[in-house]
């Protein structure tokens, strides 16, 4: 049988080390181009954060911001539980101040990432290289550096934030030694394996 479609690689794998990058940023504290500076996975790492690393198709458009937006809303739900949010499209850091900068979007308290090279999103698998975009792409990074989850989506659906920050609660909670079953929501009661 033979098949039409390309053979595609990407760096991310699930339970394995995830790609390491550093983006040009608009950061949250500051004012005008001073909110301009750096990303660094590895730095977020070593200062012992989960990172929640989103990828998005582009500014100044209509989906995106519904999902922006969401995530900010629960950012300090984000940061109670360690993690850092990273926003991330390949428009430059000028788009991102701009969008932020209008009603459109409003001014984030999470990090604003561009990807103008369009390295990361090619490493994390989410590059459509025929538009130089990247896909709906959502990655949970623990603080050892694996990737704990990817979920990426094509076209033009939203993705659903809260089940984002659910997820995050579940790696968390496998990573401290809880089962965690299926459908399980904070406040829950945890798998107890029997004693044989």
């Amino acid at each position: 049988m033979k098949y039409d479609n390309d053979f595609y690689v990407t760096a991310a794998k699930v339970g394995k080390q995830a790609p390491r990058f550093e983006m040009d940023a608009v950061l949250p504290e500051g004012d005008g181009l001073n909110r301009f500076g750096k990303v660094n996975l590895d730095q977020l790492l070593n200062d012992g954060k989960w990172v929640v690393l989103y990828f998005y198709p582009l500014d100044f458009t209509f989906v995106c911001p519904t999902e922006i937006q969401r995530f900010e809303a629960l950012n300090n739900k984000f940061e109670e539980k360690g993690a850092v949010l990273i926003a991330t499209s390949t428009d430059s850091v000028h788009a991102h101040l701009a969008w932020q900068d209008s009603k459109l979007l409003g001014r984030l308290s999470h990090i604003h990432a561009s990807d103008a090279s369009h390295a990361v999103s090619e490493a994390y698998g989410v590059l459509d290289e025929d538009q130089g975009v990247a896909w709906r792409g959502t990655f949970i990074i623990a603080p050892n550096g694996v990737l704990k989850s990817a979920h990426v989506n094509h076209g033009e659906g939203g993705r659903n934030v809260d089940e984002v920050l659910r997820t995050l609660d579940v790696f968390q909670h496998e990573l401290s030694g809880r089962l965690v079953p299926c459908g399980w929501k904070p406040g829950e009661q945890f798998i107890t394996p029997e004693e044989e």
